[in-house]
């Protein structure tokens, strides 16, 4: 049946998202290229008779799915896919996107202001994995100095965020920066850890 034809006879009253999926692709949205195909055909969800609950729905599925990519294909394909997904449903989707806040990431984006901000920047932004231990410690010294100063004081789920990039920092063993993490003493007591040896190196520690 014509994909047109679907929408014409009212296929979609009711379905899921995914039921819809099912309805106009039938595959898994598992690859770049089967991503982009299905965001290309649901472009006929734009019909009138199709709400625009179901649009929204739809909409986070394709997303979710793009951030299932997120360490198998490369930063920037990320922000390719989910560009093609906002310039094709996007209008219909006041929320923000449908992923959790990273609070790590929201003090990041302030460590590095706008004319400061270069391509690696961006590939943080699609995936917090790829962020290196400089980008880190800058964003940490940030967060670090607003606490000082008595700009910010952190909740607990900011402190879980910072601490599981910590962690990924300390898990390195690169030794300058868990000396450079270990001198910010105020901090990680605001954090309620500690940087301890655990024979092998270094862990991080809930006080």
């Amino acid at each position: 049946m014509d994909k047109e034809q679907v929408i014409n006879e009212n296929k979609f009253d009711g379905l899921t998202a995914s039921e819809i999926l099912r309805e106009l692709y039938n595959k898994e949205l598992d690859s770049k290229k089967n991503i982009l195909e299905y965001i290309d055909i649901t472009r006929i969800l734009k019909k009138e008779n199709v709400s625009e609950e179901q649009i929204k729905h739809t909409y986070n599925y394709i997303y979710e799915h793009i951030e299932g990519l997120k360490g198998s294909v490369k930063p920037n394909t990320i922000m390719h896919l989910k560009n093609n997904l906002k310039s094709q449903l996007g209008k219909y989707v006041k929320e923000k996107d449908p992923v959790p806040v990273d609070y790590f990431i929201e003090f990041f984006k302030a460590a590095y202001p706008e004319n400061n901000r270069r391509k690696d920047f961006t590939w943080v932004l699609m995936d917090i994995n790829s962020i290196s231990e400089e980008q880190a410690w800058t964003t940490l010294t940030y967060i670090n100095k607003e606490c000082l100063n008595n700009n910010i004081k952190l909740n607990s789920a900011q402190k879980k965020d910072i601490i599981k990039v910590i962690k990924k920092i300390v898990s390195k063993n690169n030794i300058k920066y868990i000396n450079n993490i270990k001198s910010l003493r105020q901090f990680t007591d605001i954090l309620e850890i500690s940087i301890v040896s655990d024979g092998k190196g270094f862990k991080v520690k809930y006080n």
